[in-house]
């Protein structure tokens, strides 16, 4: 249990008290009241962008059918960013996402809450408190929204800025104050940023749900570092896992001629020739589970206390996607894949 400047937190839940993982029905999101229906959410990176996850238009009722095959199986937490989109597309998934929860409330009662959560770039221009209430109303516009459950900053200016930096917490505490958001959260802070970013909002009575960082098995810093642990134990916030797939590479794509076409092609040929002991172990793992390398990949992460958003633009990668949930691996399984992610020669970006 967890006391805080907002609320008081029990976490892990006590159906997981004592051991690491993540409860398997859904969790709280941090000091908030919101909550995850399952420990997987949907992110929403590739909604608007060219460049690496080759977007068009014509995608967009794919898309839909894709929110609502999330809706389905369980998923109600949905990640996005004022700045995902391409060029003059940017802020297009707030706009996709904002339109498929207007379409099903027209049609159909939810049965339980969706949380939103969007993070606003911390982009040069905006210095000051207010300049970050403005980019959260902008942002409510394009959802169609009076207000939107998680605001958070995407980045950390501390290491180049830090006026910059305590501006905009300031501007997410007020974002909160005038009834903007729900909660607050962050996104590729590391422990000490995060530390007195909490600090910060525990002093004005903000809840903080979510610390989102870029985790996978080919990216392990959070956990090195002990900042998963410090989210969980001390802090009492969700980390939120992102590229928990590493832009797909842990699909474990089985030759060159599998890999995508694209920006995301150079990645895989720089991280994957020297992982190759851990894409075999977890496609013997998926075989032996009757799972795909992705649903274990995405288990794991889940293992370590963690929220995953993965991305889907179709109903079937979605579907898919909701397969890493209902099981875990087994202790054994999970000390493996970290013993096969630790001989990796080459990670994926590390963002804290």
């Amino acid at each position: 249990t967890h006391r805080t400047g907002a609320t008081i937190v029990e976490w892990p839940p006590s159906a997981c008290r004592g051991c690491a993982v993540t409860c398997l029905t859904g969790l709280t999101l941090g000091q908030s009241s919101l909550r995850s229906s399952i420990p997987l959410g949907l992110g929403t990176w590739s909604w608007g962008n060219k460049l690496l996850w080759r977007y068009s238009e014509a995608q967009d009722e794919a898309i839909a059918a894709t929110w609502r095959a999330a809706v389905d199986g369980g998923v109600s937490f949905f990640d996005t960013g004022d700045s995902y989109g391409t060029g003059a597309l940017e802020g297009r998934a707030e706009f996709l996402l904002g339109q498929c929860r207007r379409r099903d409330r027209e049609r159909r009662l939810f049965d339980r809450r969706l949380a939103y959560g969007t993070k606003l770039a911390v982009y040069p221009w905006r210095q000051s408190p207010d300049s970050f209430v403005d980019a959260l109303r902008a942002s409510l516009d394009r959802f169609g929204l009076d207000r939107v459950e998680v605001a958070q900053a995407h980045w950390s200016a501390r290491n180049y800025w830090p006026p910059q930096d305590r501006a905009l917490l300031e501007g997410l505490a007020r974002c909160y104050e005038l009834g903007l958001c729900e909660a607050v959260g962050l996104s590729n802070f590391g422990p000490r940023a995060l530390e007195q970013a909490a600090t910060l909002f525990a002093d004005r009575g903000v809840p903080v749900a979510v610390n989102q960082v870029q985790f996978s098995l080919l990216s392990t810093q959070p956990e090195d570092t002990g900042l998963i642990d410090l989210c969980r134990n001390q802090l009492g916030i969700t980390p939120v896992a992102y590229s928990p797939l590493a832009l797909g590479a842990l699909a474990a794509p089985d030759a060159p001629a599998d890999y995508p076409d694209g920006p995301r092609a150079f990645l895989y040929s720089q991280v994957l020739p020297g992982a190759a002991s851990l894409t075999s172990l977890l496609r013997d793992i998926a075989a032996a589970r009757e799972k795909t390398p992705a649903q274990v990949a995405l288990n794991w992460t889940i293992c370590k206390g963690c929220l995953p958003i993965v991305g889907a633009r179709t109903p079937s990668r979605m579907k898919e996607n909701l397969g890493a949930c209902g099981w875990r691996l087994s202790e054994a399984e999970v000390r493996a894949l970290d013993d096969a992610a630790r001989s990796a020669t080459k990670k994926a970006t590390q963002n804290i």
